[in-house]
């Protein structure tokens, strides 16, 4: 009896404890579902250096530091994205905003404003209220008309515009669930494009439901390809992934969305190159990055002396940034810019305006330019043809003056420096040799001497 009562008293006990353990098991897991990382940094941010992910690997996994050591030197810019869960999103969407804004092409943006627009007509199809998404529409739009307009527009590659409207929360995550009910319709009216590819949940309005429209739930890989379908395929963009994970290889691996053969985009051309909006992918976490080629082409100061406008009476003065890719020969007209005078110089002395040799290189093709003076060229004789300053000198080419500064001299866009893609060493010629003047006599140098 007594044996029986200990037994029945250790069973009570043991399911207590099995319950007290489940209660502690389901407040942990209540817990987990509402906890929130408490992440520092801003929503986007700035432009910075990929050689700090690789010093951020340094230490980590080998795996890792293969990967990241080899990331640095193709994509030499990345931009950290805040982990508060809709990182994936508002990497994608900062990205297509950039990718347009880049193009330079205000009709073009105004074409995906439209677009957007009539898109919210499938809202409506589903039985949505107005209330339900017009705020968060507006902000898309609104922020779409500011980047197509001047003076955004004329500094494409000038991103401050849309860092601080993605760093508004209202501004940013308005957008975030736009392009959240966006995706939701899109596959809601396209079920048997993506119904396949469902795991955990039977049909699409649940994984809409699950996965698409709460805030806060990271996009997985077939939220992604139905984002892209229909945002950034229509606008003529694509999207690359590299995924930085503990794979077997020596680089990250490169997952590219393509639009199927025979697409055609609403806005943008079939035929033209726009490169893609690059996204890092670390388990649990997206961020964007860089190729050289995508960021801003490198810009030269051109002296204020030089002027690429046209003034009346004068001939067209070509100015490349470049440093000297393109100009004209005797782009001033003298006689047309005083009145009464057709001729107020003489004609050419060959002074002003020395012939010039245009240097070779070895396959026949024109290469750098150089100035070479010539004591003993005939002064040509004044015509007709010759009225305005410089005309009586011609030459076989255009000239392209060299710059001497010691800046210039040392940078690689110097055709003659070493790391220019167009390298060519400076081509030297007899007739550079400057002869020696002869020294005069004695009897010479003391006539000559004035007291």
């Amino acid at each position: 009896m007594a044996e029986e009562e200990a037994s029945s008293s250790s069973s009570a006990m043991q399911e207590k404890a099995d319950m007290k353990t489940a209660q502690e098991l389901a407040d942990l897991e209540k817990l987990s579902a509402q906890y929130e990382p408490d992440v520092a940094g801003p929503l986007v941010g700035e432009l910075q250096s990929s050689k700090i992910l690789e010093a951020e690997y340094a230490d980590a996994d080998p795996i890792y530091v293969r990967k990241t050591a080899a990331l640095s030197p193709k994509y030499t810019n990345y931009r950290t994205i805040k982990g508060d869960g809709n990182c994936g999103w508002r990497a994608l969407a900062f990205g297509w905003f950039e990718l347009l804004l880049r193009t330079g092409d205000a009709k073009r943006i105004e074409v995906e404003h439209n677009r957007l627009e009539a898109l919210c007509k499938m809202f409506k199809d589903l039985g949505m209220a107005d209330y339900l998404y017009e705020d968060f529409v507006a902000e898309t739009l609104k922020l779409l008309k500011a980047i197509g307009e001047s003076p955004v527009i004329d500094n494409p590659y000038d991103d401050a515009v849309l860092v601080e409207a993605f760093n508004e929360d209202d501004i940013s995550n308005s957008i975030i669930t736009h392009l959240k009910l966006l995706t939701s319709a899109y596959m809601k009216f396209h079920p048997d494009t993506y119904a396949a590819f469902l795991i955990d949940h039977p049909t699409i309005e649940e994984y809409c439901g699950a996965q698409i429209e709460p805030y806060g739930v990271q996009i997985d890989h077939l939220g992604i390809k139905a984002l892209i379908d229909i945002l950034f395929f229509p606008a003529g963009l694509t999207v690359e992934i590299s995924y930085l994970d503990r794979s077997d290889s020596d680089e990250v691996n490169v997952h590219k969305f393509e639009p199927e053969a025979g697409f055609s985009p609403t806005s943008g051309s079939e035929d033209e190159v726009q490169n893609p909006l690059r996204m890092l992918y670390r388990p649990g976490h997206y961020d964007l990055i860089y190729k050289n080629g995508d960021l801003a082409p490198p810009s030269l100061p051109t002296s204020p002396a030089i002027s690429s406008k046209i003034l009346p009476g004068m001939g067209a003065v070509r100015v490349s940034m470049m440093l000297g890719q393109e100009y004209t020969k005797n782009p001033f007209r003298p006689s047309a810019l005083i009145p009464g005078i057709t001729n107020p110089f003489p004609a050419s002395c060959g002074k002003c305006f020395p012939p010039m040799r245009a240097y070779r290189n070895h396959d026949g093709t024109q290469s750098t330019i150089q100035k070479i003076r010539k004591k003993d060229d005939a002064k040509p004789e004044a015509t007709e043809a010759n009225t305005d300053v410089g005309a009586g000198v011609e030459t076989d080419v255009e000239t392209d003056p060299p710059l001497q500064t010691k800046m210039f001299q040392n940078s690689h866009y110097n055709t003659r420096h070493f790391q220019n893609d167009h390298f060519q060493p400076e081509m030297w010629g007899p007739d550079q040799i400057e002869k020696p003047k002869p020294r005069p006599s004695k009897r010479e140098f003391w006539r000559n001497f004035n007291y």
